[in-house]
Parts: structure tokens; sequence; C-alpha cells
């Protein structure tokens, strides 16, 4: 028998990949202690509508470059200041540290 486990929390959104109308994902982060590390990405759990909504709030926090205590090559990514955090559901971190299945379950400002 498998049994899936599912978590949740709120990663700060430290980037996002445009599209025509919103967002096509969101790049996440994590804070340890004082540094801001990459957490991977989400590209799901949003409708069109909500998808341009993020890109609405989101837009009025863009940061000429990456907040992330180490940088990542990221050449689509249009970064942002972390002052809004994403509920996202999760199956696992790998090993690398990364979210692994994570879907998008809501936006709030910090």
């Amino acid at each position: 028998m498998k049994i899936k486990t599912v978590q949740t929390g709120k990663f700060p959104v430290i980037g996002f990949v445009k599209d025509p109308t919103g967002v096509a994902a969101l790049y996440l982060g994590k804070r340890e202690e004082k540094d801001l590390v990459y957490m991977g990405k989400v590209g799901t759990g949003w409708s069109r509508t909500v998808s341009s909504q993020i890109r609405k709030q989101l837009d009025t926090v863009v940061s000429p470059k990456s907040k992330l205590t180490k940088p990542i090559k990221k050449p689509k990514a249009t970064w942002v200041e972390p002052t809004f955090f994403a509920d996202i559901e999760y199956r696992d971190i790998t090993s690398e540290g990364l979210l692994r299945q994570s879907s998008f379950k809501g936006l709030k400002r910090n």
C-alpha cells in the first residue's frame, strides 16, 4: 500500500516567470537564519484570473536583482522583494533542498 503524504508551507516569493497575462511560475525561497535560499518553483494551482491577480500584486515589488544570499541563474526570472508569501502544498523536499510536486494554494502579503 502506498500512502501519499501532503505537506504545506509558506514560502517567500522571490521572483516569477511572466506569461502574457499573468505568471507562468513563481520562484520560492526560504529563510535559514539570516540567509534567503532558493527552494524551487511552483507553476500550477491557479486559474488564469488568479494568475493575473498574482502578477498585478508582484509587479508592485519588482527588484532589479535577486534577494537570494547565493544568486542563481534564472534567465526568465523577474525578481521581486520577498514581501509576499505563497501557501504551497508539496509532497517532499529533495536532497538538494528543493520542493517536489508543489502546488500553489494562495498568496499573502507579509
